[in-house]
């Protein structure tokens, strides 16, 4: 097979793009093989064929080949009314394309006209603007400076009026603590008043009384029981000595349940009951489950305060309710 020359794809791609099939790429031709003596066959064959040739007139062949040859048929590699069509489009579009890049240059030349139009408008109203609202700088800035503290008064009235009633809140909250009797028991024969019981009276409830075993309490008591089973030992020393572990915990339960019974046998429905206790107690966990009081426990003389304190605002809404 001979090799392709430079124009084959380039002449190939061309009539694919006309609608051409391709369909071999080479077209393979098969030939028999010829020996010297089916040339001669041939060759005496074909003399024999052309015994006519000289009966012919040569002056005439010319015009008998001219009729007997068809009217050519445009192939597709030669389309010259389709290359002037092409030519007319191109021109066409590049005739579009002129007056459209014309049309954008004078719809510019328009908008840079309407902004300078604008401009102009603008600045003749700024400049309206600053005649109607002052004639000079110095009316500008106390219009400005009259805008500013009025801004700064009206910040500074709301910050007021919340900063009054925080304090009118503050003020509602101690005014209840002020009229909160607190009722402190020890039960103990130790007649020394404890700490917490002095942190109590520096904190401005109403009163603050502090009772103990030889002088326990009456009804009616006041608002909030202290019940101090801390400072009382009442849970530690000889009567936990030699008793197991359990043996000591159920002995420890026991003092608790009868300390607060005794304590709920003085207290009104409204008064709230707070346990000042050390450590963990299922008496004091499930005391709601048989009684129908407020309680609270605390643990350390910073959590009685506050506790105490919250507790008061409880009573208060239980007097009132």
């Amino acid at each position: 097979m001979s090799a392709r020359d430079l124009f084959h794809k380039a002449v190939k791609n061309a009539l694919q793009k006309e609608d051409w099939i391709v369909t071999d790429d080479p077209l393979e031709i098969e030939f028999e093989e010829v020996t010297e003596q089916d040339k001669s066959k041939n060759l005496m064959e074909l003399r024999n064929k052309m015994d006519w040739l000289p009966s012919i007139d040569l002056s005439h062949l010319w015009n008998w080949v001219i009729a007997q040859t068809p009217t050519p048929t445009p192939s597709p590699l030669s389309t010259p009314a389709k290359s002037v069509n092409d030519i007319e489009l191109l021109k066409s579009q590049l005739e579009f394309l002129k007056a459209t890049n014309g049309q954008l240059g004078e719809s510019f030349n328009r908008f840079v006209a309407a902004m300078q139009f604008t401009l102009v408008v603008f600045a003749f109203l700024g400049g309206f603007l600053a005649y109607a609202v002052g004639k000079n700088l110095d009316d500008a800035k106390k219009i400005a400076s009259q805008l500013i503290n009025r801004e700064i008064e009206n910040k500074i009235t709301d910050l007021v009026q919340s900063e009054v009633e925080s304090v009118k809140r503050s003020l509602q909250r101690e005014r209840v603590i002020g009229s909160t009797v607190v009722d402190y028991y020890l039960p103990s024969d130790d007649t020394t008043e404890p700490d917490d019981c002095k942190l109590l009276r520096t904190r401005g409830f109403a009163k603050v009384r502090f009772w103990n075993q030889k002088r326990k309490p009456k009804k009616p008591v006041g608002d909030i029981f202290v019940l101090d089973l801390i400072n009382s030992k009442l849970l530690e020393g000889q009567d936990f000595v030699g008793l197991s572990r359990e043996d000591a915990e159920n002995k420890r339960e026991e003092k608790i349940r009868n300390q607060i019974d005794l304590a709920l046998n003085l207290l009104d429905k409204t008064t709230v009951l707070v346990i000042y206790i050390d450590g963990f107690s299922k008496e004091v966990k499930t005391l709601a489950t048989r009684v129908d009081y407020y309680y609270v426990a605390a643990n350390t003389s910073i959590t009685l305060i506050g506790i105490v304190a919250d507790s008061a605002y409880v009573a208060h809404g239980q007097h009132n309710l």
